[in-house]
């Protein structure tokens, strides 16, 4: 019998030195831009109760959550499966009180029940940031920008970021008063950019969006496509909102990007109420990062981004041989210089079972030996 088949539940890994540490480097590095940009740090439990992490807009996280009992309080518990809504409830119910908007960052494991496409793992690390209590554009300028700006500081090559604002499909069926028992079919429809069958239901709605899809791709081709469009008040709201930010971005940042724009893209946007974006780089097969406007649980408004550094692990932009490794011969191990090697950036490797200095060094890819209170090149 096999004992490697079941070793891990479906879904989880060991995530060993090499790949464990390219992720906490680049944990790290996101984190220390946050900070740079006025973020305050915030470590949520990995576990809550399930109705709290229930009480949130994003009802389709229900069905990702991993849901047990508390042996001691009979209760029943949830791993989160995002973090997001935590920095949402700590920021309605232990910050309140606290000058608005909030700037919060996190950094940290989110787990799922179910399968995620494109991937087998059920458990993620995830870094991001929140602005919580603003209206203004700015502060989804501001979350834009700051997820642009870190991908470049961590020398993420080729980004390209895609603009969306799925909200405004709702706002179409709001002005066309489509009943609310046709707008699953219609939706399927529309993420399928198959409406031919939408025609024959109304010949407006058909052209809409049609008009809408027909302006998809790069920003700087299809931005006066879209302000032609002739939309009614409730979608009027939506779609100048985000021209204001495509504006924004085109005059700014455009020569340093790809941007492109796909208005009626929902997918993973379900309960976003605004502009929403996804950020891709070279090669990616997936976003490497995706954000938008939203309603927290009590309807405070938030814009936030979510980097997924389970995606940053192809890329390997960190090297892993850019540290100082030192083996320390076993006559050497308590020398009086070997702290001042160490804040000098050594990682020190102690022979400890006295084995041959050479051969033990390249064993553990040391370049160098410490011995007789010499630094010695490894031959």
């Amino acid at each position: 019998m096999n004992q490697k088949k079941n070793l891990l539940p479906i879904g989880f890994k060991d995530i060993l030195t090499n790949d464990a540490n390219i992720q906490f480097e680049y944990g790290k590095k996101l984190l220390k831009n946050f900070d740079l940009w006025g973020y305050s740090f915030i470590e949520p439990p990995i576990i809550e109760y399930e109705k709290t992490l229930s009480d949130t807009k994003n009802k389709l996280l229900d069905k990702k959550t991993l849901s047990f009992f508390d042996p001691l309080t009979k209760e029943k518990l949830s791993l989160r499966p995002d973090i997001t809504t935590q920095l949402a409830r700590i920021a309605e119910d232990r910050l309140f009180g606290l000058p608005k908007p909030l700037r919060l960052c996190y950094f940290g494991d989110v787990f799922r029940a179910d399968k995620p496409k494109l991937s087998s793992d059920r458990q993620f690390k995830q870094a991001g940031v929140e602005i919580i209590g603003s209206k203004s554009l700015l502060a989804d300028i501001e979350i834009i920008t700051l997820s642009l700006d870190s991908l470049k500081k961590i020398n993420f090559k080729k980004i390209s970021i895609d603009i969306n604002a799925p909200i405004i499909l709702e706002r179409i069926f709001d002005d066309f008063k489509i009943p609310t028992s046709k707008r699953v079919n219609l939706r399927e429809l529309v993420a399928k950019k198959n409406i031919k069958e939408i025609y024959n239901y109304n010949i407006k709605l058909f052209s809409t969006l049609k008009e809408i899809i027909d302006s998809s791709g790069p920003l700087n081709k299809n931005l006066k496509k879209i302000q032609k469009i002739k939309l009614g008040n409730n979608a009027k709201k939506i779609i100048k909102d985000f021209l204001k930010i495509c504006s924004f971005l085109i005059k700014k940042i455009y020569n340093e990007y790809e941007i492109s724009i796909d208005l009626l893209d929902h997918r993973g946007f379900e309960y976003y109420t605004g502009t929403t974006f996804s950020i891709f780089c070279l090669n990616s097969r997936k976003e490497v990062c995706r954000g938008g406007r939203y309603l927290t649980s009590k309807d405070k408004d938030a814009v936030g981004t979510t980097f997924f550094l389970n995606q940053f692990l192809q890329f390997k932009n960190i090297s892993k041989n850019n540290k100082k490794k030192i083996l320390i011969s076993y006559n050497s191990m308590f020398d009086k210089n070997l702290p001042e090697l160490r804040k000098n950036g050594w990682i020190t490797i102690h022979n400890i079972d006295r084995k041959n200095d050479q051969k033990f060094a390249k064993l553990h890819d040391c370049k160098f030996i410490f011995k007789n209170n010499k630094i010695e090149s490894l031959k």
